[in-house]
Order: structure tokens, then sequence, then C-alpha cells
């Protein structure tokens, strides 16, 4: 019913070989290979993410028997920037400045990965306003152009006022109407 079955084997001597060797060498120990480590330059392309990982073809282990070399697998590990974060091929960042330029508008200097660039901040702008600078992110993976620069406005309240900066703001807070709520 069930019929018959063979199995083969590679000899326990020669493992497949055909050939004992009796005298390995002390560096292959009778394998044909050698360990050994060498550098090779890699060509990391501009907008690789974290954990992007790169094949370099025939650059691994040589094969057994005579067979062809296996490939290189390198994982990639992108740094953390200073104030910059990436969110895809976009970049973000966080802007601050006082509530006395937002209110009047003011017009700053702005980091990008190419130098600083000015923004003009319009009056009366609110924490959390996203200006956007074209073509000031990553450059696309595989293919021309760049993402965004995504600049979030925070506008931060002092903590420390001397008497002339308590003073000028108890008059700027008399002469303006409350705020609404929402």
């Amino acid at each position: 019913i069930f019929g018959r079955f063979t199995s083969t084997t590679p000899g326990s001597q020669c493992q497949g070989e055909g050939r004992i060797i009796t005298e390995p060498c002390p560096q292959c120990r009778g394998t044909g290979r050698e360990k050994r480590q060498r550098s090779i330059l890699v060509n990391i392309p501009a907008g690789v993410d974290d954990s992007t990982q790169i094949r370099l073809m025939g650059e691994g282990e040589t094969g057994a028997r005579g067979g062809s070399s296996g490939n290189l697998y390198i994982t990639l590990s992108v740094l953390p920037h200073q104030f910059f974060t990436r969110d895809g091929d976009n970049i973000l960042y966080e802007l601050a400045i006082n509530f006395a330029q937002a209110a009047l508008g003011v017009e700053v200097k702005v980091p990008t990965l190419d130098g600083e660039v000015k923004l003009k901040i319009t009056a009366g702008c609110q924490t959390g306003k996203v200006f956007q600078l074209k073509n000031k992110g990553i450059s696309h993976l595989h293919r021309s152009g760049r993402g965004d620069q995504l600049v979030t406005l925070r506008i931060v309240t002092p903590d420390k006022l001397t008497k002339e900066q308590r003073q000028l703001f108890q008059e700027l807070a008399n002469s303006l109407r409350p705020a609404k709520s929402r």
C-alpha cells in the first residue's frame, strides 16, 4: 500500500564532496572556506529612514562547494536630529516665539536642512499654526523631489517679568477686552 521509499544522505566523512581531507588546514578546518574581515564601500541613497535595508548582491558569505556568494544585508539606524523630527519625507520643526511677536507679527529665521530661510509670521497667529516650507524636507527615496518642512508655532509665555514689564502688561490687559470662550 505505501510503496517503497529511498533516502540518500551525504557520507559522514566526506559530506558529499567525494573526497576526504586527511590533514585539514588550521584556518578552514577542512571546509575549504576561511573567515576574514574586509571593508567595503556602501553608497547610502538620500532619503533612507531608520530600519531601511540595503542589499549588496554577491557580498555575503561564500557558497559551499564552490557555490556563488550570498548577499549582504545592511540595516540602517538613523540618529535623531537635535531639533528636527521626521514624518515620512516631511521635516517637522517647532518654532517658539513670544506673545508680543505673535500679536504684532514678525519675520524670523528658521533652520532647514539647506540652511536658514526667512519666515513671515503674520500678526495674531496662535499656538499650533503650521507653516509649510515647500521642498525643504527629505529627498524622496528612488524618485525625484523632496518632502516639505512643516513649522509649528508655539507661543511662549514668560515666567519671570521685571517690574516695568509687569506694569506694561497690566496696562495692556486693562486695554483689552476679555477673551471669549468657545
